[in-house]
């Protein structure tokens, strides 16, 4: 397929962002894991909204500094600073046995691999080729899933805490290493280079890439209109994949064990749908984006129907993997749509700026849930999905296709 075309410097961007999506992953899952009771011991309720809340409230952070300073110094030099943050991070939490020190390296480490990811999400679809642009922004994107699960499962089959920091460490920091010896030789953003003057430094980059297709160029929609827009959707789906993922386990369910079990099979649900959203996305972003919401809001209906049978894990459990299952096709919309409806000059920044929404909400959400009873609970995020689904009907109708476009 000509989706897999490659040479030194496109595989080097891709396994580099695969690779860093990853570790994202497998960071992110930290938090809620110590509210499992998985890491330093059990939490009381105070603990637990600490350590769910955590991420939500540094990755912010990362988003907007670092995404702002990618659209002034370029994507490439603000890996240095984002990797130095989780490198630190990872090492302190590895070596953390109690909260303090465990708190300490989240934050580094959260910070890290936020500020990553409007870079990453810019350098990707502007050093890729039009018509590969959903595939790759797709499949790189769900590599964090892939870590999470990692992480989780790792947790939930070694039950030696001292194995789980061994391979936790030394895992992590092959992975950094293999980052940093593949971001050596990564192009810089040829849009972003032509886009600040460097007319021939773009070339040269251009020419690395070998890119074929810069797409059809279209009309930019009203900024306004696409920052509402991925704003909402963006709320509708981090917040009911958080909920369900993170918080759902330790504040609904009492037993630790149960606990990891919800978070691997809504993290399994997710990784997997990640490989068969990538091809779909291809071939449109409005039908996919409408039916991405629509199913995910029925899954989670369904589930808040079945409320008084979902004690029963082999009822609860397939539920829970088919709203995952939807829960990414919806965030492959929001990882294609978010650099795609914004500018060269300022696409980080917005980027950054779009994922404050459902950051600056996480938080509130999870403290308000987490007092709620599991039918209430489940309702909020009936209501959350029912909002994104809202959000894509009215892009269906009023706003631009952007498959292949420039």
């Amino acid at each position: 397929m000509e989706v897999f075309y490659m040479n030194k410097y496109r595989t080097s961007l891709l396994a580099s962002t695969s690779f860093a999506f990853i570790f994202w992953g497998i960071v992110g899952t930290i938090g809620p894991l110590a509210a499992s009771g998985s890491i330093i011991g059990n939490l009381n309720h105070t603990g637990k909204l600490i350590f769910l809340l955590i991420g939500s409230l540094v990755v912010p952070a990362g988003n907007l500094s670092m995404g702002i300073l990618a659209d002034v110094i370029g994507r490439k030099k603000v890996f240095l600073i984002t990797m130095s943050f989780y490198t630190i991070g990872i090492i302190v939490i590895s070596l953390s046995y109690n909260v303090l020190p465990l708190l300490l390296g989240l934050i580094l480490a959260e910070f890290g691999v936020g500020g990553e990811e409007p870079s990453s999400l810019s350098l990707v679809a502007e050093n890729t080729d039009a018509n590969k642009r959903p595939f790759w922004l797709t499949i790189l994107t769900n590599m964090d899933n892939i870590g999470s699960a990692l992480m989780a499962g790792l947790f939930f089959i070694v039950v030696n805490n001292l194995q789980d920091r061994i391979v936790l460490l030394i895992g992590s920091l092959l992975l950094i290493l293999f980052i940093v010896l593949l971001r050596r030789v990564i192009p810089e953003s040829q849009m972003w280079l032509k886009e600040t003057g460097n007319a021939d430094e773009s070339q040269i980059e251009r020419e690395k890439i070998d890119l074929k297709d810069d797409g059809e160029s279209i009309s930019q929609p009203r900024l306004i209109s696409s920052f509402i827009f991925l704003g909402v959707i963006a709320v509708s789906q981090y917040l009911t994949f958080g909920l369900m993922a993170y918080v759902l386990a330790p504040i609904e369910f009492p037993s630790s064990s149960e606990d990891d079990v919800i978070i691997f099979v809504a993290l399994l649900g997710s990784s997997v749908a990640g490989f068969i959203a990538a091809p779909l996305i291809s071939r449109g972003r409005k039908n996919y984006t409408l039916l991405s919401f629509l199913f995910g809001t029925v899954t989670m209906v369904a589930i808040f129907i079945m409320v008084p049978y979902l004690t029963n894990m082999l009822i609860f459990l397939p539920l829970l993997f088919a709203n995952m299952f939807m829960s990414e096709f919806a965030y492959a919309s929001r990882s294609v749509l978010e650099p795609e409806l914004y500018g060269t000059r300022s696409r980080s920044s917005l980027i950054g700026l779009t994922r404050l929404w459902p950051m600056i909400a996480y938080p509130i959400f999870t403290f308000y849930t987490s007092s709620l009873n599991l039918s209430d609970f489940l309702l909020i995020n009936v209501i959350l999905w029912a909002m994104g689904l809202c959000a894509s009907v009215y892009w269906f109708y009023f706003g631009i296709e952007t498959k292949n476009a420039n």
